[in-house]
């Protein structure tokens, strides 16, 4: 009887198992065939340069569900203020995740018109991030463009906020970001 139910129990534990594996909830075939499995991790501040305020420092963060650009004074410059995580995935792509919140960089809504946003984590296309092009230095920093694997779309920093636009390959200064204040 004890060998019985040891076999029925070792069955359900490898079913549950299989069932957790090859089951994402809101997760598309696409996403899924995307590695979850981190390579590196690294504590940023997602920062860009604000051009219309002679290249100012400007930080990525969230306020709600939407995004916002924060002026980063030179104190704060100095001293560091990283507000994500940049976890580098096995197959090249970065999910950039929310510190405060554990929310997730995000592409979302309808795909004519997708906006910036961050969003429960889920490690679908709409989450994951490809540097593109070998990046511009500018005041010792590295800033690349951030595309999205869903949308196509590159982070941008415009006079309304943060937003997606189409990728530029110019790598304008509107377009690009710099991890700064990097720990791992």
């Amino acid at each position: 009887m004890l060998a019985g139910l040891g076999a029925i129990v070792v069955l359900a534990a490898v079913a549950s198992v299989v069932y957790v594996a090859g089951f994402h909830p809101g997760r598309s075939d696409a996403a899924s065939a995307e590695s979850s499995r981190v390579a590196s991790f690294q504590t940023v501040g997602l920062v860009a340069e604000q051009p219309a305020a002679g290249g100012a420092a400007v930080q990525l963060l969230s306020s709600g569900h939407d995004v916002i650009f924060s002026q980063v004074g030179l104190s704060e410059q100095q001293v560091g203020d990283p507000q994500w995580t940049a976890d580098l995935m096995v197959g090249g792509t970065y999910i950039f995740i929310y510190l405060p919140t554990s929310q997730c960089l995000a592409s979302a809504g309808p795909g004519a018109r997708p906006v910036l946003a961050v969003r429960h984590c889920d490690l679908g296309s709409q989450q994951r991030w490809r540097r593109l092009g070998n990046g511009v230095v500018s005041g010792g920093h590295y800033f690349y463009e951030f595309a999205n694997d869903a949308s196509g779309k590159c982070i941008a920093n415009t006079a309304a906020g943060p937003a997606l636009a189409r990728c530029a390959s110019s790598q304008p200064a509107s377009e690009l970001l710099s991890f700064w204040w990097t720990s791992t």
